[in-house]
């Protein structure tokens, strides 16, 4: 999309002219829509592209710069939006979604007969049986919706149609030719008229060769009869699905176009014929003062059994039950014009009236959908689900992942190929002609590389390695995937088969190292090399692929052939465009998934041991550790008593002595109670010689004599008084080598 050109539709119908959308705005409208601005290429104009090339000669630097770069813009649609594949629809959709305007009104024009009027002749419907159509009346186009009209039709008939295959639009100048239209089908000699864009007339036969044509020519090209459509005079109109005529053709003064829509379904015809009506019937007007817009003038349809149709209908769909008032204004922005219904206002029931154009309304939840979308997800409160469910993977699908991280993880390289191949690949090229008789074969295959579904792996990592032929030796490729084998038994015919196919490409064949791989995948497979039936082994084997005397069969358990391992023939190798000498493993897994299961099953096994037994050493340890709290409280308590027994002994204690101090201080006050053999040092002295008369320091007072008999006779007198703890305590209360208490428990410290 042209960004000059949206900008231009979105600014038409803005009430005020200074508008305009900068680009950050401009994806910040479509986020909000639920749309995404995928991408903005800038390119360069073609009269800037040629001013340039020629700058020297014919245009000044003041020139080249006025003229601009154009800016595509890349917008990411929903599928099943068609109205918003043209800039009409897009630019009305996001100015309704800004209540800019109202969600227009689609009107018939003219009387309840119709005028115009296709008949369906026997003939067509074996070949293309639906037709459509409506008249665009007073139409007034320019360069851009002329361009946006064939835009449209294009994008439609790579889209719903299915490029052409289902459907197919054609746009003509109603003004030249004349009513009643016929819808037959003729044979192609017979079928003679100037195609569009053509200056002479071309027989149906001769259009065949034409190369702008052979993309649509597979759809009709088989039939006895073309499908035409013809005015009352002859006159052709177009050749459905090819091409159209040029008498009919829409020039810029065209007034009124016929829009006729040819299909093999006729729910689609009715959705591509609605679709280009909507969007173009703004561009109609009845001519009057008033000037209304979005006129379609109905077309009738007659069948061969003489039942009438008018399309297009532009009734409405109402009769949905939502809940919320508010819901009226989010759906009018929406384009869903919406209102309280008048006659069940109290049930909240809404009359919601759904266009044309919204094809992809089918259902409430559809509504709701764009109820979402204009109260913004943004707002919507994130909850978590109310119930989980957790998916697992097959388990042939558990081991394959399992298989292909270890097999990277010892340096091999994974590869993702074409499921589809040639036929030469599986059967010539690996000189095994016997191959397509397993191959499931395509009927229709769009090119010679996609003939048949693969019956190995090996055809795809030999291209994939001729694709890297310059990168460093040795490559080391492996893939780990289905191939398709045709199987009478199955409901389809042919069943998938899980293979691991790797190769080893160096300048050596490199035999020894496809051999390790396939131990270390039998080894993670828990599969011992052994020939008594439940490991596996290797056996000589003559196979074309490989070289002669250098292929073996790979034997799995119980004799079962798993594959092939070897060093490839020469002339596999330069069937593929390779030179280099290349072994290779292939092998199915499907066999080993039951022993994979066994082992799942085992693991769960033990894991479930080892919880159950992980809960039971937890409750050990939760009953170990009730006894210690029970004996660290018994520690406390006994703590607590020892410590009131030291209070004691200490009050009881220091009453006696106060008491002896105060008798025997009046007994001996002044007098000298013993002599000391030595002279005291002088700060000892006022304690020695305390109220003694003399200068004889060596006589001793009572006072000094009774500190220092106190500190001696303290615990001879509290165990004579019964206040001493016992030995138990006393060894309990005695600090360590760091200074607390010892404790029977590593956590515990009695001096806490």
């Amino acid at each position: 999309m042209d960004k000059g050109i949206a900008y231009k539709f979105l600014l038409l119908h803005c009430n005020t002219v200074s508008y305009f959308l900068a680009q950050k705005e401009f994806e910040n409208l479509l986020f909000d829509y639920g749309l995404e601005l995928d991408e903005v290429i800038v390119r360069k104009t073609s009269e800037k592209a040629a001013a340039q090339k020629e700058q020297s000669l014919t245009t000044d630097e003041k020139d080249l710069s006025k003229l601009c770069d154009e800016e595509i813009y890349k917008i990411e649609l929903p599928a099943n939006r068609y109205d918003l594949l043209c800039i009409e629809g897009l630019s009305r959709a996001l100015r309704i979604f800004r209540s800019e305007m109202k969600p227009p009104i689609y009107r018939r024009w003219g009387s309840s007969h119709c005028r115009h009027q296709i008949i369906v002749k026997p003939e067509v419907l074996s070949i293309r049986p639906y037709v459509v159509g409506a008249v665009l009346v007073g139409v007034k186009l320019d360069a851009d919706s002329y361009a946006s009209l064939i835009d449209l039709q294009d994008k439609l008939h790579q889209n719903i149609c299915r490029k052409r295959t289902l459907v197919a639009i054609g746009t003509h100048d109603l003004d030249t030719v004349q009513g009643p239209f016929y819808y037959g089908a003729e044979k192609p000699a017979d079928l003679k008229f100037k195609p569009l864009n053509r200056t002479k007339e071309y027989t149906a036969e001769e259009m065949m060769g034409d190369s702008h044509l052979r993309p649509y020519l597979p759809i009709i090209i088989n039939k006895e009869r073309y499908p035409v459509i013809r005015d009352k005079n002859g006159i052709v109109l177009s050749m459905p699905p090819i091409i159209n005529g040029e008498h009919t053709k829409i020039q810029l003064n065209t007034r009124n176009i016929l829009i006729e829509v040819t299909a093999t379904d006729l729910e689609k015809a009715k959705i591509v014929l609605n679709t280009i009506v909507s969007m173009f019937s703004q561009y109609t007007s009845n001519g009057a003062e008033d000037n209304v817009s979005f006129l379609v003038e109905p077309v009738e349809v007659i069948s061969v059994d003489g039942t009438k149709h008018e399309y297009p209908d532009l009734s409405d769909r109402i009769g949905l039950n939502l809940e919320a008032e508010e819901m009226c204004s989010l759906l009018n922005r929406m384009s869903l014009k919406t209102q309280l219904h008048l006659k069940e206002k109290s049930q909240d029931l809404l009359e919601v009236r759904v266009p044309i154009t919204r094809a992809d309304i089918l259902h409430e939840c559809d509504v709701a959908e764009d109820v979402a979308i204009a109260y913004g997800f943004n707002r919507i409160e994130q909850q978590f689900p109310n119930s989980y469910t957790t998916g697992e993977p097959f388990p042939l699908n558990k081991l394959t992942d399992l298989l292909r991280y270890d097999i990277a993880a010892a340096g091999w390289t994974e590869t993702l190929n074409f499921a589809l191949c040639s036929r030469d690949d599986i059967s010539v090229k690996l000189r095994r002609p016997d191959n397509l008789k397993q191959a499931v074969k395509i009927s229709n295959p769009k090119t010679s590389e996609f003939q048949v579904a693969r019956t190995s792996l090996l055809p795809g990592l030999l291209k994939a390695l001729a694709s890297n032929k310059d990168m460093p030796l040795p490559l080391r490729l492996f893939e780990i995937q289905d191939v398709v084998l045709k199987d009478l038994t199955a409901d389809v015919g042919a069943r998938n088969e899980r293979r691991l196919c790797a190769l080893y490409c160096s300048k050596s064949s490199g035999f020894e190292i496809i051999h390790g791989l396939l131990d270390r995948v039998m080894q993670l497979l828990g599969v011992k090399w052994t020939k008594d039936g439940t490991g596996y082994y290797i056996a000589a084997y003559d196979d074309p692929t490989y070289l002669d005397g250098r292929c073996a069969e790979i034997v799995g358990p119980a004799g079962i052939s798993l594959g092939r391992v070897g060093v490839l023939h020469p002339n596999v190798i330069t069937a593929f465009g390779l030179a280099l000498p290349i072994s290779v493993m292939d092998i199915t897994i499907e066999p080993f998934l039951e022993q994979y299961k066994r082992l799942k099953n085992e693991m769960e096994r033990k894991t479930k041991k080892l919880e159950r037994k992980k809960e039971t050493t937890a409750e050990a340890d939760r009953t170990a550790k009730r006894k210690i709290d029970r004996e660290e409280e018994r520690l406390k308590a006994t703590n607590r008593d020892m410590s009131m027994f030291k209070m004691k002994s200490m009050l009881a204690i220091g009453f006696a002595f106060t008491a002896l101090l105060s008798t025997f201080s009046s007994i001996f006050e002044g007098r000298v109670v013993a002599k000391l053999p030595f002279t005291p040092i002088s700060w000892i002295q006022g304690f020695s010689h305390r109220n003694l008369i003399g200068d004889d320091y060596t006589d001793c007072s009572f006072i000094f004599l009774y500190i220092l008999c106190t500190m001696t006779l303290r615990q001879n007198l509290q165990k004579m008084l019964g206040f001493a703890p016992s030995r138990a305590m006393n060894r309990q209360s005695q600090p360590n080598f760091f200074g607390a208490a010892p404790s029977s428990t590593n956590n515990f410290s009695y001096l806490r």
